[in-house]
């Protein structure tokens, strides 16, 4: 009977002892990894306190592959764990893949695991993917062998899917562009009431000084960059070195803004082509009010808010030259946005404003006062603001026969709609001093005579007369060949049929685009005693001659081309 109650008592102990292990002793563990190549698994867990942990699995690193993992704080976004900086490399096994066992120690909060499998893409991968004609078995690299798990016996340690944390973040910011792939351009506004103190937070890409992924953020009311991703102000973002971040307070002014992100064609959260950066939830661009005073600030967009444009030439493509007329009825600031290609430093795609009664230019689109548009080094975006005088002017832009709006044979623009030229009146008020006209069919008050937009093989004549001696300007363009004229005009005495007037080589200056492109300026006094000299350069006539009286002059050939080869939209 002792010893049946013994044995009874020992059971009793046993049991006790395998209820308290399955109690205190049950692990709780996460597993991350088993993913194609470029493509990275994540999940999350929240700690009630500070507890130990152990990270396991089996990596790779070396010959340009690569397989690893880390752990994210969820709410400050810091690196707090990576396999990269706890692990002596020099010491691996055959082809770069080995196991690891950690033991680390974390506080209490909520956290992400992520587990990264690809490949630095360098020769070896871009043969194989050549020789595979793209075929989708050449990226999928997948190896199920190579994985993380994160575990604890702590009943303080709760799993998650480790978005939740990620998406309260997001739709409680200002903006919040993440997630962002490849080939995408994202935009959203918003509007401050009072300037406003922000926190900015974007990671990107950058190869060498020029930025690859990137945002930016632009005063809608100037059209100027507020903030842009200087390359000195740029912080490593972990993995490889081309992945650069930017987490600090910017301060802004009331108004209405508009937050860009851009991404090329390559490396983002659709498939990295090397190690992503330690944040590859938040790639993109995100902006939080740093207080509740500051978030009442934070208006919600509305684009009727917006000053409309008066002058829209965009989506221009190739081998395109357009205008279109406007008078301001008084001096006013006006906002322009054009953009472009550049080419051997001048501008091969570009926009310009001339007055519309004597032709003279008063702005131009110059490599030198633009800066980057995005994409390929040759786009180039003038923003800034300029003052205009009452008048009359017209707006221009041409193309050339390449890289153009839906036909570019380099990386287009981060705004491709946009190719052209837009103007806005700076001011909302000044619209109503702003009057469009049709320039094909404008006519200054005091052109006497006037033969534009002339085609190829044309003989154009208009004749005028003079009832008293006058003074005129000339401006002619036309096409040089060598030292000689092509297209050129001519003005003769209907009379004597001398000429009084000429377009030469000498007396013109190059008109931009082709060099073969020429332009003369010139006011005279024409004279029938001056026929066939340079008007210019004659001396102040006597008395007597200023009182004679000038005959009926007639214009017989005047064959110069303006806009050579320009289409139906001139």
């Amino acid at each position: 009977m002792k010893r049946q109650i013994i044995y009874s008592s020992f059971l009793l102990l046993c049991g006790i002892l395998l209820i308290q292990i399955n109690i205190f002793g049950q692990q709780t563990t996460i597993k991350v990894g088993n993913v194609n190549a470029g493509k990275v698994d994540f999940k999350g867990f929240s700690l009630e306190g500070n507890v130990a942990l152990t990270v396991s699995g089996t990596a790779r690193r070396g010959n340009n592959e690569y397989a690893y993992g880390w752990i994210l704080n969820s709410e400050t976004r810091e690196l707090v764990w990576s396999l990269l900086h706890d692990h002596d490399f020099s010491r691996r096994t055959g082809g770069g893949k080995f196991e690891f066992n950690k033991e680390i120690s974390l506080n209490k909060g909520n956290y992400e695991v992520y587990f990264v499998q690809g490949n630095s893409y360098g020769f070896g991968e871009i043969m194989n993917d050549i020789f595979s004609l793209g075929s989708s078995k050449a990226k999928e690299r997948r190896n199920s062998s190579l994985y993380m798990t994160v575990s604890a016996s702590s009943s303080m340690f709760k799993p998650n899917d480790g978005k939740e944390i990620v998406e309260s973040k997001s739709r409680n910011a200002v903006v919040s562009l993440i997630g962002a792939e490849d080939r995408q351009h994202l935009q959203k506004g918003f509007t401050l009431t009072n300037e406003t103190k922000l926190r900015l937070y974007t990671i990107g890409e950058q190869t060498g000084q020029s930025p690859a992924d990137y945002g930016w953020i632009v005063d809608l009311k100037t059209n100027k960059r507020v903030w842009y991703p200087e390359t000195n102000s740029m912080m490593h973002a972990g993995g490889a070195r081309k992945n650069v971040y930017y987490n600090k307070d910017i301060t802004l002014p009331a108004g209405n803004y508009m937050v860009y992100y851009v991404t090329d064609d390559s490396h983002s959260c659709s498939e990295w082509n090397d190690m992503p950066p330690s944040d590859p939830q938040f790639y993109g661009i995100t902006l939080w009010a740093l207080s509740k005073e500051d978030y009442a600030n934070v208006k919600s967009f509305n684009e009727d808010e917006l000053i409309k444009p008066f002058v829209e030439l965009t989506k221009v493509k190739k081998n395109k030259y357009l205008s279109k007329g406007f008078s301001l009825e008084r001096d006013m600031d006006i906002r322009i946005l054009a953009l472009g290609e550049t080419g051997n430093g001048d501008m091969s795609d570009f926009g310009w404003i001339t007055n519309a009664d004597n032709h003279y230019e008063v702005w131009k689109m110059e490599n030198k006062k633009t800066i980057h548009a995005g994409g390929a080094r040759k786009n180039r975006m003038f923003a800034d603001v300029i003052h205009l005088s009452q008048g009359n002017y017209i707006v221009h832009y041409t193309t050339d026969d390449s890289h153009s709006y839906n036909d570019w044979n380099d990386d287009p623009p981060y705004d491709p709609a946009k190719w052209g030229i837009t103007i806005w009146p700076v001011k909302e008020e000044d619209r109503k001093n702003i009057k469009l006209f049709d320039e094909e069919n404008y006519k200054g008050a005091n052109i006497i005579a006037q033969i534009v937009r002339v085609q190829d093989d044309q003989d154009i004549t208009k004749s005028f007369r003079l009832k008293s001696e006058t003074k005129v300007r000339i401006y002619a363009i036309g096409e040089s060949t060598g030292d000689g004229m092509a297209d050129y005009g001519t003005i003769r005495n209907s009379d004597s049929g001398k000429k009084v007037w000429q377009m030469t080589y000498k007396n013109t200056e190059h008109a931009g685009g082709a060099e073969k492109n020429r332009q003369g300026r010139e006011g005279f006094f024409p004279r029938p005693r001056a026929l066939g000299r340079n008007l210019q350069k004659r001396k102040t006539p006597n008395k007597g001659t200023r009182k004679r009286k000038l005959k009926e002059f007639l214009i017989p050939k005047i064959f110069f081309n303006p806009f050579k080869g320009c289409q139906k939209s001139c």
